[in-house]
């Protein structure tokens, strides 16, 4: 069901894909990849009646056909790159992939599962792998897809990059890791990169859309610049395997934010664990209005949310004055949104509940509630800007540990 999920979602995104762009005419083109092969002939993409169709040859032609194009997979068994002990098909990059250009193209993974069947019930089927050399996706046009993928050992996983780069959607990826979501084959730069580029949609909605970004050489997800805005990170494993459990940490922070960056939101729904350095970082003064809601945050090196040089302007945590099972309680900026959390650490691996402070900054808010060893609190204030974790509050006696629930994504 969850590979049929995929499908119907594919489906629906290639429809809202035409949407936008309004001043296209004429029905959508379609490319089938056929072949884990990675050169590019003469004419381009061959559908038929026995011509192959790379990858790479798909998105050479979707830049230039003036139309919105989506790419499907429908590559055999018999072809060369299928590993029938894994059900993967491996496409081994010798080159970088031609960055898209052209706005509107769907790159579908997922449809290879419905052309032949769930070789790989642990995850995608086709894995794009850069050889520890090359990027592999570059997005710089806008309404692109990339959907139903295992990305892997590239340098950076996915770029987008630019002004013109909006309204992209990167959905049901595994990216740094293998395609059973086991264990990390990492790209050893970045697994998302978000630079000057706006409305960005990484993850959202459902747990078909879950990405799982893990393994990754830097940061799991970096948005950086002047004009990142408006990005929405949500629904994601970052730095887990595919069950949201075990550790397949990223090597520097799970999400980095800087540079100016502005209005970008990480969560709900993320799973942001086991990273070298910080859950949640953001950097420098112009780098404001950033929130992190409603998210798992735990077991991460350095501290779960970090703020550094002004960012998100320099918003106090809040104070937890009293904690237990009956009620919470503490303070925080005025009239700010404290969001209370419990865990084993000093971050925040379960959303408890949100109450608002008054205009004198006291909140409290009544249980009953389940807690683990601590409480912590975030406070985010009314342009969005999200504060690091409060220090922890020990409830006491009262608190009940709680037994992980790991979840298959497949």
């Amino acid at each position: 069901m969850r590979k049929l999920g995929l499908v119907v979602t594919a489906l629906a995104l290639i429809l809202c894909l035409v949407t936008p762009l309004g001043t296209v005419t004429g029905a959508a083109f379609a490319y089938t990849v056929n072949t884990t092969d990675d050169d590019v002939d003469v004419g381009g993409c061959q559908q038929a009646p026995t011509g192959d169709c790379t990858l790479r040859e798909a998105i050479t032609d979707a830049n230039g056909d003036g139309d919105v194009s989506n790419i499907a997979f429908n590559i055999p068994t018999s072809d060369g790159g299928y590993n029938p002990s894994t059900g993967v098909w491996t496409i081994q990059l010798g080159s970088a992939l031609p960055d898209l250009t052209e706005d509107g193209t769907g790159i579908m993974g997922s449809t290879q599962t419905g052309n032949q069947g769930d070789t790989n019930p642990y995850g995608p089927e086709i894995v794009v792998n850069g050889a520890s050399t090359y990027d592999c996706f570059d997005l710089r046009s806008a309404h692109n897809t990339i959907d139903g993928l295992a990305i892997n050992q590239c340098t950076y996983g996915i770029l987008i990059v630019g002004s013109g780069t909006h309204h992209n959607t990167i959905i049901a990826n595994y990216i740094g890791l293998n395609a059973q979501g086991t264990a990390g084959s990492g790209n050893t730069q970045i697994g998302i990169y978000i630079g000057y580029a706006s409305d960005n949609t990484v993850g959202g909605g459902p747990p078909s859309a879950r990405n799982v970004i893990s393994g990754n050489g830097g940061e799991g997800v970096w948005i950086y610049g002047d004009g990142a805005d408006r990005n929405d990170v949500s629904g994601n494993y970052i730095g887990t395997d595919s069950s949201g459990v075990f550790d397949v940490g990223n090597t520097s922070s799970g999400v980095f934010i800087a540079g100016g960056a502005e209005d970008n939101e990480i969560g709900p729904d993320n799973i942001i664990a086991y990273n070298d350095a910080h859950g949640v970082s953001m950097s420098a003064s112009a780098t404001i209005s950033n929130t992190v809601t409603q998210n798992s945050i735990h077991s991460n090196l350095w501290k779960g949310i970090s703020l550094f040089g002004g960012a998100n302007g320099g918003i106090l945590t809040p104070d937890i004055s009293s904690s237990s099972c009956a009620s919470i309680s503490g303070t925080a900026p005025a009239n700010a949104t404290v969001e209370l959390f419990t865990g084993p650490d000093n971050e925040g691996k379960i959303y408890l509940t949100t109450v608002s402070a008054d205009g004198g900054g006291n909140w409290s808010v009544a249980g009953p509630f389940t807690l683990d060893t601590y409480v912590t609190a975030t406070a985010t204030d009314a342009g969005g800007n999200t504060s690091a974790f409060s220090a922890p509050s020990t409830p006491g006696t009262c608190y009940l540990a709680y037994v992980p629930l790991g979840m298959k994504r497949y």
